[in-house]
């Protein structure tokens, strides 16, 4: 695997689609000079932005609000669960590890800090937050290499430790095939998340028929099962019904989503989720 990692390396960097180099301006409300609006004063707000002039002519407080010129602070998830172990072009697990890279060059040609989480029911391994481009190489390594087979992502775990752990507003990425739908209103109320599926096509419509011996990847069960047409059509029915109540969820909460399939390059979508 050190000789896929680091072709992922090479062609995660050609591929960096940062087109700004330098700090971000964010939509964190700050002390910076990059001028946003004027409001009406609330209780707990700095005394020291209180526009005067426009005071006085107003006969009520009002407030520079600002948008402050900073470093984002990035936290890129990679889910670990035994259904990223299948693929019919790409295993899923390397096109996360594709989709890993390209993000945290992105944020590191911006300046930005990252950092790499890789969760299943609890912390797996944590990369802490770097701004060089030397130090990850060992993330991409491990998502290459870390066994997926047996596990679940645990995603109240997952949202509990995110909140918990990280207290400044942050730049949250999740990837993962995502086939539960989860609660992650609390971790978009806190942080600007974003949600990257990766997904093989063959999943969603599948193309067989017969008589077939199945193995679960994440509980290691043996179903048997005869499959037609009419299986085919519930189940790709089910599928649909799932990704709809998923799509809600993230429209509700206003996370932004994409899905990635294993037979195409992530770069197109993952530009079009972050611009």
């Amino acid at each position: 695997m050190r000789r896929k990692a680091r072709e992922l390396l090479i062609k995660t960097r050609r591929r960096l689609f940062g087109p700004n180099v330098g700090n971000n301006i964010s939509a964190f409300a700050g002390t910076g000079i990059d001028f946003a609006e004027l409001r009406e004063y609330r209780y707990g707000d700095d005394v020291r932005r209180i526009n005067w002039n426009v005071t006085a002519r107003a006969q009520k407080p009002y407030v520079n609000v600002f948008n402050e010129e900073r470093e984002l602070n990035v936290v890129v998830v990679f889910m670990l669960s035994g259904s990223i172990y299948f693929g019919s072009v790409r295993q899923k697990q390397e096109v996360m590890a594709e989709v890993l890279g390209l993000l945290s060059f992105a944020a590191i040609r911006n300046s930005d800090r990252v950092t790499t989480l890789f969760f299943d029911e609890g912390v797996e391994r944590l990369f802490k937050p770097t701004k060089s481009p030397k130090s990850l190489y060992g993330a991409l390594e491990h998502s290459l290499d870390v066994e997926v087979l047996g596990k679940r992502c645990d995603t109240a775990a997952l949202c509990d430790y995110l909140l918990n752990r990280i207290r400044e507003r942050s730049v949250v990425v999740l990837i993962g095939d995502f086939y539960e739908v989860p609660d992650f209103s609390f971790l978009a109320a806190r942080h600007e998340l974003y949600v990257a599926i990766v997904r093989d096509r063959f999943e969603e419509e599948p193309r067989l028929e017969g008589e077939y011996d199945l193995l679960d990847p994440v509980t290691d069960l043996h179903n048997r099962l005869d499959i037609d047409e009419g299986v085919l059509a519930a189940f790709q029915k089910r599928v649909e019904a799932h990704d709809g109540a998923l799509r809600e969820h993230f429209e509700r909460h206003r996370i932004a989503s994409t899905k990635i399939y294993t037979d195409e390059d992530p770069f197109v979508p993952l530009k079009e989720l972050l611009k």
